[in-house]
């Protein structure tokens, strides 16, 4: 039993969940590979600056600081471009997010994994972004606006994304769908309270 599953209610019933696009790895992919030949052309530079120090100023210690710092550029790059495709894996392989009859419950991560459970009433929207891969390999990113889904970046309120999510407008038709439902039922019960206590109070008189 998954995380989602194990933390329903009781009458708590999936209306939709997200699923990952697979092609989500292949733009993580392309990225990396462009990374990983910018560290081939920065490491390629080092040695053809190398060269002409070597050539031109033998035994200059100048030669040996700007190879060592060419180098860690090349480290680098290569390591961001790694990074974000275990970073991408990680997202597609671990996010689960699903819209219930009652909130918006889901979990993200891997090690530092975070949770995320808000009650539709508390939910303002999701709203789906894509960019120019997302728009390519037909992918986007969900971004849940809500107060209780608000985390604190550098003293900044932000709001939690879910990428590289498959079915976006779906899934965001189902919670908006979700939200007026509850809303209704909302009100509804408060008109049934009102109701009952003005009932009430006419017995008393």
């Amino acid at each position: 039993m998954g995380y989602v599953e194990s933390n329903l209610g009781k009458d708590e019933k999936i209306l939709a969940r997200v699923t990952h696009s697979k092609a989500g790895l292949v733009s993580a992919f392309l990225v990396a590979v462009v990374l990983l030949g910018v560290t081939a052309g920065v490491g390629y530079l080092t040695q053809y600056v190398k060269g002409l120090l070597d050539k031109n100023m033998p035994g200059d210690p100048l030669c040996t600081v700007l190879v060592i710092i060419f180098g860690l550029i090349a480290a680098l790059v290569g390591l961001l471009g790694i990074i974000y495709f275990i970073g991408a894996a990680v997202e597609i392989s671990c996010n689960q997010l699903v819209v219930t009859n009652k909130r918006l419950l889901g979990r993200s991560g891997f090690i530092a994994k975070r949770t995320m459970d808000i009650i539709l009433l508390k939910l303002d929207t999701i709203n789906a972004t894509n960019g120019v891969f997302g728009a390519l390999f037909h992918y986007g990113t969900l971004v849940v606006v809500s107060a209780g889904s608000q985390q604190i970046v550098n003293g900044r309120s932000v709001n939690l994304k879910f990428p590289y999510v498959k079915n976006t407008e779906e899934f965001r038709r189902a919670v908006l769908a979700a939200i007026d439902k509850a809303k209704d039922e909302d009100r509804e019960a408060q008109a049934r309270a009102q109701a009952e206590a003005l009932a009430r109070v006419h017995e008393w008189k």
